[in-house]
């Protein structure tokens, strides 16, 4: 397998952001245009990356869909490019993360097969089931606490009939129950094919109230079947 790798870095700078926010989203604009790219693959989340979804042209972008690879506050790029522009994205490896440290074997061989279309079925091992079933639908979601932040925004997540993926890193039990119940609340809960969550790591708690139980107790009626456990 050979790939051409340039860099995309634009070289802004704002104190701790890549840039003004017109800028940022212009240089992934144009990154979709150009026609001498077929993927983009961050090279790390970034924290104003809800700050360019109004200066994103979703028109333009649609003209030019390329595989888009990225996670934790890429979530909101991810979901914005699947409601904006019907584009296909990949929760998935960064390049100054797991790319720079190595992928595991498994996880490099379902990476890169993926993405060549050269694999399109998975079977993976869940750690526990909250609610049996059986879901067959669109799937979406990523980092927990920052597709909370789109609601109440124009760029709010739209979860009805998908199976929605929920991850996050180095969060307490307190808040991510804080903002399980914000999404239950906000109807974001309802409505979906299925629920899938992370292994949330670092997330445990001191006390005995822990992730497991905050599931337990929010999703124990839930209609639709509810896991556990997946490695993202």
């Amino acid at each position: 397998m050979a790939l051409r790798i340039g860099n995309g870095g634009a070289g802004y700078r704002k104190g701790y952001l890549a840039g003004e926010q017109e800028q940022r989203a212009g240089a992934l604009c144009d990154f979709f245009k150009r026609g001498d790219i077929a993927a983009i693959f961050c090279a790390r989340g970034g924290s104003g990356a809800i700050q360019m979804l109004p200066y994103l042209d979703a028109k333009a972008i649609r003209l030019h869909p390329k595989v888009f690879v990225g996670y934790s506050d890429v979530s909101i790029l991810l979901n914005w490019l699947l409601q904006s522009c019907g584009m296909v994205t990949f929760h998935g490896p960064m390049v100054a993360m797991e790319l720079a440290r190595g992928l595991k074997r498994q996880s490099e061989e379902f990476f890169w097969e993926t993405l060549l279309g050269k694999k399109s079925h998975w079977q993976f091992q869940l750690g526990e089931t909250f609610r049996h079933g059986v879901a067959e639908a669109e799937v979406m979601g990523g980092c927990l606490s920052i597709l909370v932040t789109t609601l109440g925004t124009p760029y709010e997540i739209s979860t009805a009939g998908k199976i929605l993926c929920l991850e996050d890193i180095g969060e307490k039990p307190y808040r991510l129950e804080r903002m399980l119940t914000h999404l239950k609340m906000a109807g974001k809960l309802d409505g979906i094919a299925g629920l899938i969550l992370g292994s949330f790591t670092n997330c445990e708690g001191e006390g005995e109230r822990g992730l497991r139980e905050i599931i337990q107790e929010l999703f124990h009626e839930a209609p639709y079947p509810v896991v556990a456990g997946l490695d993202a």
